[in-house]
């Protein structure tokens, strides 16, 4: 594998601790980095995050993610009407379960928006640098 792989798997890893709320310290011990390392790679995250944004204005990929937060928020909906309404206890436990995975989808869709494209971004880069490599045939 290589270290720029190894690299982007880390910060995978960091960004999925932050999101579901570790602290610095606890991160920084279970991965064993030291506290320049761990803000090099958040440093990086939080640049990625940058071009997310920047690149959210435009592009299918940000009707495909509001599609997905929209699917999931009518989802949230519902599950919460059946939790309200069910005649049941157990209709009503599992109505609430729903709403709490959905909730839990959503946050994981944000989080990872921003590495899905930073994956998207290198592989289209890379693709054009092999184009740029093949010699034109005379």
């Amino acid at each position: 594998m290589t270290s720029q792989l190894q690299a982007e798997l880390l910060r995978q890893e960091i960004r999925k601790r932050l999101v579901g709320k570790e602290s610095r310290l606890d991160i920084m011990k279970e991965l064993k980095l030291s506290k320049s390392a761990y803000y090099y790679h958040v440093d990086i995250l939080k640049e990625e995050d940058q071009e997310w944004l920047t690149e959210l204005a435009r592009g299918e990929f940000v009707s495909e993610m509001r599609m997905s937060l929209d699917g999931l928020a009518v989802i949230w909906v519902m599950a919460m009407g059946v939790a309200t309404n069910a005649a049941k206890d157990r209709d009503k436990i599992e109505a609430l379960r729903l709403a709490k995975d959905v909730e839990l989808d959503r946050v994981t869709l944000l989080g990872e928006g921003p590495t899905a494209l930073a994956i998207r971004r290198r592989a289209r880069k890379e693709l054009d640098d092999r184009k740029a490599d093949v010699p034109k045939a005379a």
